[in-house]
């Protein structure tokens, strides 16, 4: 029983890698669910056993980047051998470089989903789920070191982060497309908004 979970869990990640992998290189409507089967050496028929659509499963490619851009964050922010400026340096760039790996036709698939457009607002929940601790830590980080400022709060920040979240979210689809284009001045103004140089 547990080789077959196992190995299902395994099966359904490794769909879940091509998966990312596809959509990212050709985007959301010209990848089929053939290409993403035959990347991940399955049958079609299997790949619809994990994922009951070509949404679910853009969905899920979303979810995955979030909580795995998180994840290498978050050992960013524990990693006592840099300082608070190279990790936000360090963030800004790996920002910049998923920006550019991102088919401009998967980034506007994306702002649907976090507009909860497809009809399901689980790629905002896992956001959301995210973001607090995540940001909190790297603000309270700043303010140890000195680099941020005590005036700005947690709230202040998250309201900060909200505003930039919130437009390129519900922005028209040549705006996604620009902000995706212009996403390392975005992130290095939000960055370096927060620090206030």
């Amino acid at each position: 029983m547990t080789n077959n979970l196992k190995r299902k869990k395994d099966k359904r990640q490794t769909i879940l890698n091509a998966a990312t992998k596809v959509f990212l290189e050709k985007g959301y409507k010209k990848t089929s669910i053939a290409n993403i089967a035959k990347e991940a050496r399955s049958s079609q028929v299997t790949l619809y056993k994990y994922f009951p659509s070509k949404v679910a499963l853009g969905r899920e490619v979303i979810i995955k980047l979030i909580v795995d851009g998180y994840s290498e964050y978050d050992k960013l922010l524990d990693d006592d051998l840099l300082s608070f400026v190279e990790k936000m340096k360090t963030m800004m760039n790996s920002g910049s470089s998923l920006a550019g790996d991102i088919n401009d036709d998967f980034a506007m698939f994306l702002q649907r989903e976090f507009s909860s457009q497809n009809g399901d607002n689980s790629v905002v929940k896992v956001y959301n789920q995210y973001k607090r601790n995540f940001w909190f830590k790297l603000l309270d980080q700043g303010r140890q070191e000195g680099i941020l400022s005590d005036e700005v709060t947690n709230e202040g920040a998250m309201i900060f982060l909200d505003l930039f979240v919130n437009y390129s979210m519900n922005a028209g689809e040549n705006a996604v497309v620009a902000l995706k284009n212009h996403e390392k001045d975005i992130i290095h103004l939000f960055f370096y908004g927060i620090i206030g140089r």
